[in-house]
């Protein structure tokens, strides 16, 4: 299969931003059946959770940005994210 280049990844990260969170989830794991999850729901900037899929058969990794707007005494089931972001990056082997 092909990677995809700088085109595709910009097609991709449009579709995706369009979509709520669990349909992008749901996209990226029927685009490659060599799909890994990177990290979930992880702190990487203050403010921002992040999920990262890895496209390995694609050349491309693909972070889906969420922001949770809960106020910090919330009980942990009632916290208020909003998917907000679509980052659609290649990967070190993917030269297009």
């Amino acid at each position: 299969m092909a990677y995809l280049n700088e085109g595709e990844r910009r097609s991709l990260l449009d579709e995706l931003s369009g979509m709520k969170l669990w349909r992008a989830k749901f996209k990226l794991r029927l685009m490659d059946p060599k799909v890994r999850l990177l990290y979930l729901r992880n702190v990487q900037q203050a403010g921002e959770w992040h999920t990262k899929y890895v496209l390995e058969s694609f050349g491309a990794q693909v972070t889906l940005v969420e922001v949770n707007h809960a106020e910090n005494d919330q009980p942990r089931n009632k916290q208020k994210f909003e998917f907000v972001n679509v980052i659609v990056e290649p990967t070190a082997d993917n030269r297009t």
